[in-house]
Formats: C-alpha cells, sequence, structure tokens
C-alpha cells in the first residue's frame, strides 16, 4: 500500500531536524564568553585590569649607622655633636613630617624637629641648631634636652644607652596645637594625635 505523500515529508523533516541535542560541541561562543570560559578562577585575562600595587611600607634609615646598630661619635655630645642625616621612603602622602629623637634607656626626649614639608623625603647631616633652620625650609625645632641647644642634641651618656628617632607623618600642616616655644614633649604629643603613620630607627651608644 503506498504510503500518503504528506506522511513520507513529515518523516523526512524529523530525520533532517533530529540529533541536535548532540551537537552542543558545535555551538560556537562569543569572544568575551570563550575568554571568561578560558580564564582560570581567580586570574584575570590580559587585558584586564589589575589592582594597584600596595605602597610599600614607611621606613627610616640613615647612611650613618643601620637599624641595632652604633651611633658614631660625631653625633654624640662627646664628638660633634651634629644630627646625622635620615632619608624615609614608603608610607601614605603626607603634609608633613615630625621626627622625635629620644633615649629610650631612660624616657629622655633628645630633640624635636616638626612641619618637615611633605615634599621633602630626606635631612641632611648637621640640621642648624635654630629655631626655623634654612634646610628643609618650613621646619621648626625645640630647645634640645640640655635647655640650651635649639635643635639636635647627641647622646653623651656614662653608659651604654639605647636611642631611636621616630619619624611621624600627618595630614595637616603647620602642625595645629603647636608654637616655637613649645616644648619636646608638647609637640611629641601633637604628632602622635595628628599622625598618620610612622616610622623608626634605633641605635645604641657606647661611651
Amino acid at each position: 500500500m503506498r504510503k500518503p505523500l504528506s506522511t513520507i515529508l513529515i518523516a523526512f523533516l524529523l530525520f533532517a531536524c533530529g540529533g541536535d541535542d548532540d551537537d552542543d560541541d558545535d555551538v560556537v561562543l562569543p569572544d568575551a564568553a570563550a575568554g571568561a570560559i578560558d580564564s582560570a578562577p581567580g586570574t584575570f585575562d590580559a587585558a584586564d585590569d589589575t589592582p594597584d600595587a600596595a605602597p610599600g611600607a614607611f621606613a627610616l634609615t640613615s647612611t650613618a649607622y643601620s637599624e641595632g646598630g652604633a651611633i658614631p661619635i660625631k653625633h654624640s655630645c662627646d664628638g660633634d655633636n651634629v644630627s646625622p642625616a635620615l632619608t624615609w621612603t614608603g608610607g601614605p602622602g603626607a603634609a608633613g613630617y615630625g621626627i622625635v629623637f629620644t633615649d629610650n634607656t631612660n624616657g629622655l626626649i633628645h630633640s624635636v624637629i616638626w612641619d618637615i614639608p611633605g615634599s621633602v623625603m630626606s635631612l641632611p647631616e648637621d640640621v642648624e641648631k635654630v629655631a626655623q633652620p634654612s634646610t628643609p625650609a618650613g621646619s621648626k625645632q625645640t630647645r634640645a634636652w640640655n635647655g640650651s641647644t635649639i635643635g639636635y642634641e647627641g647622646p653623651c651618656p656614662g653608659t651604654p644607652h639605647t636611642y631611636e628617632f621616630i619619624i611621624y607623618s600627618y595630614d595637616t600642616y603647620p602642625l595645629p596645637g603647636v608654637i616655637l616655644t613649645s616644648s619636646r614633649s608638647q609637640v611629641e604629643t601633637a604628632l602622635q594625635g595628628a599622625m598618620t603613620d610612622s616610622a623608626s630607627l634605633s641605635a645604641t651608644y657606647t661611651p
């Protein structure tokens, strides 16, 4: 018995359209989707933006001595009594910096310099012993621990002592709450209250 023409056409169409469920491998993904699949989890494609690198740690160094080293006699009041050269790197951007020099053995603050402009990243050796040294311009200094010297006054203890420079960064310039006649402890307190970060350099002095 001859099949109707309509039955033959339906069978042909079903055969031609069959097997779609097995042809997934032939699907072509858009470029963006393919890139997303090729990238391993937690990685970026070459074209992706990467996070900015974290800033380096705030650090204070000197060409006169390294962390935990010995303070040369040149920087003591047994010698030339000149301040050592200091350099700082990393840390946050700052409007200003202040540096406190302290005898950690007995807690005596030797000297303080503050309102170092934020664009300055070092102090030269032998900063002038005046209230407002020319270098770095804009900076200010307290009287030293002896009550007469303005600026740096180096160590000269009778026994070995440990000393520390601490640098404070702050974002309000000039430092609020202090004036040229403020004491060392008053300026230190203001620096600690305004600080955004700090770094230190410690060393020993043996007479």
